[in-house]
């Protein structure tokens, strides 16, 4: 992303004819860019330090869905508690939004631990977490996969 907005910001710095743009708009414009490019390394900074924190465990289960649907899970714990997350991930290769999320106690991760289960439908899939006696799901416990791109 950082990237892609250098690589923007560097068109914006060379207009085809000079007298055309404004020398204060070509700041402005650099200002803008710098700060998205700021932005963008921040967000990843803070992702990967979330991570880091909660040592998050990520899952990709199989078998894949319909039109290549797969269900990604990210699995974190903190201290005596347990959190799960599930996306729908396209063809793309991107998951544009948590499809569910669930607590369970205890730091205790049932995808990781392999007590799920997922069943696909045409329009997506379920996924049901289930915890231990000792280690139950709190909240959640089933989540629609939504795969309608």
């Amino acid at each position: 992303m950082a990237l892609v907005l250098r690589w923007a910001l560097a068109r914006v710095d060379r207009p085809a004819d000079p007298p055309s743009l404004p020398r204060k708009r070509a700041v402005s414009a650099r200002l803008v860019g710098s700060l998205l490019i700021v932005t963008a390394m921040l967000g990843i900074a803070w992702g990967a330090a979330d991570d880091l924190i909660s040592d998050a465990e990520y899952h990709v289960l199989r078998p894949a869905g319909p039109e290549g649907c797969t269900a990604v899970v990210r699995e974190t714990s903190f201290l005596v508690i347990g959190n799960g997350e599930a996306y729908a991930v396209g063809p793309t290769g991107l998951a544009l939004g948590k499809s569910a999320a669930w607590t369970v106690d205890d730091g205790y991760r049932p995808v990781g631990a392999g007590t799920y289960e997922l069943d696909w439908r045409r329009d997506g899939g379920l996924l049901r977490v289930s915890g231990t006696s000792t280690d139950p799901v709190v909240r959640g416990g089933s989540a629609d996969i939504d795969c309608g791109w």
